[in-house]
């Protein structure tokens, strides 16, 4: 599931997430982080919200596989969050980019709104 780096010229540099030779491995870091977050999001925000396991039999993704994406231990390949667009109406734009333009009104709505409640929360 992993990939060689695209910005590398080495083909020794290791999998995603490392930071061997690179000097924006930290970069890197946060965008698995935002993506991660949103995947929660779409998830929280879809039918009321959803259990991990709920959302991977909606979207066709094992649950586990759900878990590694939010938890960081597996980047999502595009196959699997073109699933995802195809059974929430989210965008990959929107997955891979925080872009929210293109969203189903609905789900831009309950988006917004979870991410104003863990504003309050923090």
């Amino acid at each position: 599931m992993y990939t060689r780096l695209a910005y590398s010229q080495n083909p020794s540099d290791a999998l995603i997430g490392s930071t061997t030779g690179l000097g924006h491995g930290l970069a890197m870091s946060r965008d698995l982080k935002a993506i991660a977050e949103r995947l929660i999001l779409i998830r929280e925000s879809v039918h009321g919200g959803m259990t991990q396991a709920a959302f991977g039999r909606l979207v066709g993704i094992e649950p586990q596989a759900v878990n590694n994406y939010e938890k960081l231990l597996r980047r999502i390949s595009v196959d699997q969050a073109v699933k995802i667009c195809a059974a929430t109406g989210a965008s990959l734009d929107y997955i891979y980019r925080g872009i929210t333009a293109g969203l189903p009104a609905e789900l831009a709505t309950n988006i917004q709104k979870k991410q104003r409640e863990r504003a309050k929360r923090a």
